[in-house]
């Protein structure tokens, strides 16, 4: 059997160590945040479809599910610092190859790279971050969530100045992916001073000795007791649905804000980059305001209205910005949706998890690994839609459906009624 490594198991806070890790959080996450407002010019420079523009951004998301499936066997062996470190490294090489390449096949190749290696790097930095520090556990984990959404509200400011400085000289369009380069050498450097930081020592627990007379009872091995459960878990109505729910809000969430730069570009003429910078920036906003009133608010408050009104009342202010308003309006109607959407998946997971569902962990991983594939499709099919009609419109609207159809089933189901029973 393969050695399990224990990262930092003391009770110690290791603040330092935590700082340096956020740090190098906020500079991986540049990927999601400017991609959208440089997407009209990826478009225009490599003479994209919509469709094509949507496959190539969901490449990230395909290539995030074998990593998904990895990431726990690997922690389990290498344990959070080792992978959170090999994740580094290969985002920092996806970032170089985007940086230096700029080529069509760089752009696919680096998105790729960046969907596996961040699909590890998701998942191993916050279980490193809570065992520096394990005597705030949800704390750091909200911190990690803060320390990915803060800084999109910043990165879209430095593609619209990429833009604005590259609008006039065709020449140098490609030099809109040169911070990548640079983000991938801080984060190589990040990633080599983090293998040389001072680590805890392991600490390993022995096991019980056996009894000196007697032959111990046979016991199935728990990972096959727990793969033996996973069928059935995954095949009840409640956590098919579960699953949907999560598939909806991601894929929807995902969708229209990749396409929102490119549907305000397309719908005003002449219109200035910082609108659609600002656009993208209000989604970090929202998700950082509303995430952390909800680690402040009691367990269970507002949970059936959260899940069953706010995509509902999101997704239709959506629709609404779409088919009317200015670039303004949309900037401010956008920051409302998304304070709404930000506020169901965390509300879900809490809703799943107080049900005592058998395999809640099993449930929430099938979602993810699925919302992924999900939100592949619809890229590909609202970009389809978009070149079709030749309407944005359309496109997004039909994307935004899905934020109204996760309040419908949300509703149908009954969720958050317990919540509420035990409140009261």
């Amino acid at each position: 059997m393969p050695t399990i490594h224990q990262d930092n198991v003391n009770t110690r806070p290791n603040w330092g160590l935590a700082a340096v890790i956020i740090g190098l959080t906020m500079l991986a996450s540049c990927s999601n945040s400017m991609f959208p407002v440089l997407g009209p010019r990826i478009m225009e420079m490599y003479e994209l479809s919509a469709e094509q523009f949507g496959k190539t951004m969901g490449l990230r998301n395909l290539f995030r599910i074998p990593s998904l499936l990895l990431v726990g066997p690997l922690i389990g062996v290498f344990g959070p610092r080792r992978v959170a470190e090999f994740a580094m490294i290969g985002v920092a090489i996806a970032f170089l190859i985007l940086g230096v390449g700029q080529a069509m096949l760089a752009i696919q190749v680096s998105l790729a790279l960046f969907g596996f290696f961040n699909g590890l790097f998701s998942v191993a930095v916050p279980t490193l971050l809570i065992s520096l520090v394990p005597a705030r556990k949800r704390g750091m984990f909200s911190v990690n969530l803060v320390a990915i959404a803060f800084p999109a509200m910043i990165y879209p400011f430095l593609a619209r100045e990429l833009l604005t400085r590259t609008e006039n000289q065709p020449e140098y369009s490609q030099t809109i992916f040169a911070p990548f380069a640079i983000f991938g050498g801080l984060l190589l450097v990040g990633a080599i001073v983090l293998s040389f930081w001072k680590r805890e020592k392991n600490i390993i627990k022995k096991q019980p000795p056996e009894a000196s007379t007697g032959a111990s009872p046979a016991r199935q091995n728990p990972l096959t007791e727990a793969l033996q459960n996973v069928l059935p878990t995954l095949c009840s109505i409640q956590s098919i649905l579960v699953i949907l729910l999560i598939c909806l809000h991601a894929s929807a969430d995902n969708t229209v804000y990749t396409f929102l730069p490119t549907f305000m570009e397309n719908q005003f003429e002449n219109l200035s980059t910082r609108w659609t910078a600002w656009a993208v920036s209000v989604h970090g906003l929202a998700y950082v305001l509303t995430r952390s009133v909800l680690a402040v608010l009691p367990e269970g408050l507002g949970q059936r209205l959260i899940l069953t009104l706010a995509g509902p009342l999101g997704g239709s202010l959506v629709v609404v910005m779409l088919w009317s308003g200015s670039p303004m309006a949309i900037v401010e109607l956008y920051l409302l949706a998304s304070m709404m959407f930000a506020a169901e998946f965390p509300t879900l997971t809490s809703e799943v998890s107080s049900r005592s569902m058998g395999g809640f962990g099993t449930v929430i991983a099938a979602g993810l690994l699925l919302s992924e594939v999900a939100t592949f499709a619809m890229l590909t099919s609202t970009g389809m839609l978009a070149d079709n009609t030749g309407d944005y419109r359309v496109a997004l609207s039909f994307a935004a459906c899905g934020f109204i159809t996760f309040g419908i089933i949300a509703f149908v189901m009954g969720l958050g009624r317990q919540a509420a029973k035990d409140r009261d």
